[in-house]
């Protein structure tokens, strides 16, 4: 087949996909970019750099997200590389399905679930317990991404290690951690930005001191009707997220 027929047949599969994000995704965030402008193109932008409480509220919630991201990807090591080489056939699927389920509880029970333990245990609303919360909802999700990339590492690989004298912990740091770098790196990435923009465990569990992205453009653009200052700040994150995404990926890659 000739290389101009796979590049068009490639083009056609793709098309669905790059039509879904240019019309949910592409065309919102230009609709943004022009309703921020309405009053002033860099009206709104300069106003959210010029007042610190913007900017200190896009910081902090930058910081716990990326604590979450790595502590749910630390986290999602062990039990990764278990069910990954260690586990058995029926086991493995077990496990796996033991990990998902709670995806299939809807998020805000699961909020309202971890906000009751919390309250049982005496912790808080605030930044301690808004990364509690946003741990336990993205370890499932991190979990999936760990194993999908031990899962594509060579058993003989591992026998290999370990037949020369390493051990486990050995083994994930030398052999396995490396090779799946790429897959951890997106999972970082994407619980990142989850947590980054995440509206209802902050809103749950954060309190008056613990407030985020997420209920700050809430109350932007639903409560205080400032729809252009709402879109700067959407357009502001969105951009962030985008150059820390292309950052990580690019160390990841650049280390294999």
């Amino acid at each position: 087949m000739r290389s101009s027929s796979i590049a068009g047949y490639t083009a056609l599969l793709a098309a669905p996909a790059a039509l879904y994000l240019l019309a949910f995704f592409y065309a919102p965030l230009a609709y943004l970019a022009v309703y921020s402008g309405e009053e002033g193109f860099l009206g709104p932008y300069l106003e959210v750099l010029t007042r610190p409480h913007y900017y200190v509220v896009i910081v902090n919630s930058a910081a716990v997200a990326a604590a979450t991201a790595l502590a749910v990807m630390l986290l999602a090591l062990v039990p990764s590389y278990y069910i990954a080489l260690e586990a058995g056939g029926r086991e493995r699927i077990v496990l796996l399905a033991l990990f998902v389920s709670p995806f299939i509880v809807d998020v805000l029970l699961r909020a309202l679930s971890i906000k009751l333990v919390l309250t049982l245990v005496g912790v808080k609303p605030g930044w301690t317990a808004t990364f509690i919360g946003l741990v336990y909802e993205n370890l499932p999700l991190g979990i999936l991404f760990a194993f999908a990339g031990v899962s594509g590492v060579s058993k003989s690989l591992v026998e290999a290690a370990r037949t020369l004298g390493a051990g486990r912990l050995e083994v994930y740091s030398s052999v396995v951690a490396p090779l799946a770098l790429p897959w951890l790196a997106a999972g970082f990435v994407v619980v990142f930005l989850i947590s980054f923009t995440d509206y209802v465990v902050p809103s749950l569990l954060g309190g008056a001191t613990g407030f985020t992205i997420g209920s700050l453009i809430y109350h932007l653009i639903l409560s205080g009707d400032r729809w252009d200052l709402g879109s700067a700040v959407t357009l502001m994150v969105t951009l962030l997220s985008a150059a820390a995404a292309y950052l990580v990926f690019r160390q990841a890659y650049r280390v294999l």
